[in-house]
């Protein structure tokens, strides 16, 4: 039976011009700078006539939110960002022009952080859930190195990188205020009887401070506002700087509604609602005059945030869907700015102002406005989600697939380097793809589609397809083989052959009814010739050889090749690509790993019965092992020979892809999380992309709220 081969010439054309048509797509585009925002370019780009989109990478590929984000934090000069998602992963934004994707930091659910310009880069303070906390050199590129870390045995509330990045201001559960390096070493102490700071605030300069003391009675909550003086010169100090100020507001002060302006004499904190507007409350921290209020206009039921980005403007912003205020203390005069649509999430949007910036969170990405230039963006990624990974036979190139994105081939690395984007229908996507030798990939689509692809002009060298219901796909890069396993009534399978430069050749049907199936390099000692084997629900297994295959074998003689497993024998969980069986069984005593080598078998005692899945390798040196926990989903790597285990990786989700590379190097990992290559021997991670179409635009997409709630596989 034949399949269609050459260059199919209609569908070419229909093909190229789909891709101009999805090229011309906010979805399929190269990842530009917000335009007027000054930021690097993200990339060159050149697009051929068939849609064809190559990029040569000019920056670190980042790692995006998989939760909603919900709590951020502004470098004072607003140049870098600092956030935290739902799930608790933390990311460093070094630039919030769009020219630099966010990058992960190795600290989980932080209450409490900062961030500030160093000699270079950023400096990152992290306080972690437990007291303790880490500072992290972050340089402008996205590289993270770790500076310091702080045992929780003394714990912490919060810390400030004061600008110039060697020095933490650090409030600690005992109320004490010390000075600190990054590194950990304590310069200087406030520590005094009944005074029991609760917050802190700095300076832009970090110079100065305020401490909050906070008393609650039936009028509301009582702050005293301590001004702080901070020396980091000579010998270093903390003190008082002058008498506390008081002030009452009835909504609890916290991050979002009480700040300090960046000089340090004034502190804006919201107040109550007055039965028309908010009512935000000034205090001259370093005179004598007297508090002032301002009017806010917003939605009753959305408490604003309030901050200052510059010494005399305030910005108010609330989740109410209309505009930010800008407030000069000085003329009272209030301008409407920007602000992001309303979110329906929560009450108080999280958000913070600095150097002109303010930011704010809407799902998994972030807002960023210009309060000066009146200009916004919105920063985050399209889809995290991959369908779909595989790795070329020289181990050079990565080939992904995103939901309703093209299939994206790059280098196999950072990320950096030339890549290839490769359109395809939105409207059915492409299901699985694998390298049919260096130059060439075979995509299968949701519907069943086969194409065969030149990836670097985008040339459809051929195609073809099935009806539907695929289950996997595998490809022997060697023979030139095609095996599509469906998973329909019969569960038949198809076996193409093909030459990567014409096209496919023939299509043989294998209705065996069988519910596992796999290419083989050679058989078993009595299946020597085997290039396919087959499992069915009644434990017959099956070998076939290219002979039989092309011989159009009947009903009957497909019936009669089965082979019933020995008395005892569990069937295999798969079959590598030499003939050798793996599966999981109960020893009478405990579950066990085995492979049957055919002069014996080998078995290792594993810990629980979770292995819902066995991925031998290619070359059949090692094995794969998917645990299915209720913890979260786990990937374990045996060698072949001795079943020890080399290496384990926890992934936190269900995979939609899993591989190996065919020369054994790298194993491929696909999930709604993202994608992860990782070294075969060693377990470390060679390429990760956690997010793609990172973007600056003007408005966020419908997905910005569609986030999978789970740890992403590239977050150290």
């Amino acid at each position: 039976m034949a399949a269609t081969t050459g260059r199919p010439m209609a569908r070419a054309t229909l093909t190229a011009a789909l891709a101009l048509g999805l090229a011309a797509c906010r979805t399929d585009q190269p990842t530009k700078a917000a335009q007027g925002d000054g930021g690097a370019a993200a990339s060159r780009t050149a697009q051929d006539k068939h849609g064809t989109v190559s990029e040569q990478r000019t920056r670190r590929a980042g790692v995006g939110h998989p939760g909603t984000i919900d709590k951020v934090a502004l470098s004072p000069d607003g140049k870098a960002a600092i956030t935290r998602d739902g799930v608790g992963g933390t990311r460093v934004w070094p630039r919030l022009d769009g020219s630099v994707e966010p990058v992960p930091l190795p600290v989980r659910g932080p209450p409490a952080f900062s961030i500030a310009r160093a000699a270079k880069g950023w400096v990152a303070f992290c306080v972690d859930p437990s007291g303790g906390a880490k500072a992290f050199a972050v340089d402008d590129g996205g590289g993270v190195e770790k500076l310091g870390e702080f045992a929780p045995f003394r714990p912490l509330s919060e810390g400030h990188v004061l600008p110039g990045g060697k020095h933490i201001l650090a409030l600690y559960r005992d109320h004490t205020i010390r000075l600190l390096t990054t590194a950990g070493e304590e310069l200087a102490v406030l520590e005094e009887r009944k005074f029991r700071p609760v917050e802190l605030r700095i300076s832009a300069d970090g110079k100065r401070g305020v401490a909050l003391l906070e008393s609650r009675d039936g009028g509301g909550t009582k702050i005293e506002l301590q001004p702080l003086v901070i020396s980091t010169e000579g010998k270093p100090a903390i003190a008082r700087g002058g008498p506390p100020k008081l002030v009452t507001v009835a909504t609890d002060p916290s991050p979002l509604t009480a700040n300090m302006s960046p000089d340090g004499k004034q502190f804006a904190a919201v107040d109550k609602w007055t039965g028309s507007t908010w009512e935000v409350v000034l205090v001259d921290l370093r005179g004598d005059a007297p508090e002032s209020r301002f009017a806010v206009q917003t939605q009753a039921h959305t408490t604003p945030g309030v901050g200052f980005s510059s010494p005399t403007t305030m910005m108010a912003s609330a989740n109410d869907g209309g505009v930010a205020w800008l407030i000069d203390s000085e003329s009272k005069a209030q301008r409407a700015r920007n602000a992001p649509p309303q979110d329906f999430s929560q009450q108080i949007r999280v958000q913070a102002v600095a150097g002109d910036t303010h930011i704010a969170s809407y799902g998994s990405w972030l807002y960023v406005a210009d309060a000066t230039r009146r200009r916004h963006r919105f920063l985050g990624y399209r889809t995290l989600q991959a369908m779909s990974v595989a790795i070329s036979p020289d181990g050079k190139r990565v080939a992904t697939v995103y939901p309703q994105g093209p299939v994206l081939v790059e280098e196999l690395g950072s990320g950096d380097g030339e890549r290839f984007r490769l359109p395809n229908d939105p409207s059915v996507g492409v299901f699985k793809v694998r390298f049919a030798d260096d130059d060439h990939v075979i995509t299968v689509d949701g519907m069943g589609g086969v194409q065969l692809i030149e990836w670097r002009t985008g040339d459809v060298i051929a195609e073809t397809g099935v009806s539907g219901g695929v289950r996997s796909v595998q490809v022997d890069t060697k023979r030139h083989l095609l095996l599509i396993d469906r998973n329909s009534t019969v569960n038949d399978s198809r076996v193409f052959e093909f030459d990567p430069k014409t096209g496919f050749s023939s299509v043989y049907i294998v209705p065996d009814a069988s519910y596992r199936a796999g290419l083989l390099r050679k058989g078993p000692e009595k299946h020597a010739s085997a290039v396919l084997w087959t499992l069915d629900g009644s434990n017959k297994l099956r070998y076939y050889t290219l002979d039989e295959l092309r011989s159009d074998l009947s009903a009957d003689e497909i019936r009669a090749k089965g082979t019933d497993l020995k008395p005892g024998q569990v069937a295999p969980l798969a079959i590598d690509r030499n003939g050798r069986s793996y599966g999981v069984r109960w020893n009478g005593t405990k579950m066990e790993l085995f492979v049957d080598l055919g002069a014996h078998i080998r078995s290792k005692p594993i810990p629980d019965g979770s292995i819902s899945e066995l991925v031998p390798a290619e070359d059949g040196s090692a094995v794969l092992a998917v645990h299915n926990r209720t913890g979260g989903m786990a990937i374990t790597l045996y060698d072949a020979e001795e079943l020890n285990e080399r290496w384990s990786f926890a992934t936190g989700t269900f995979h939609s892809d899993l591989v190996w590379s065919p020369d054994g190097r790298y194993v491929g990992i696909a999930a709604q999380t993202g994608v992860s290559v990782r070294d075969a021997r060693s377990g470390e991670a060679v390429h990760q992309r956690c997010g793609l179409d990172f973007e600056a635009v003007g408005t966020p997409p419908n997905t910005a709220f569609s986030t999978v709630n789970q740890r992403t596989m590239c977050e150290p």
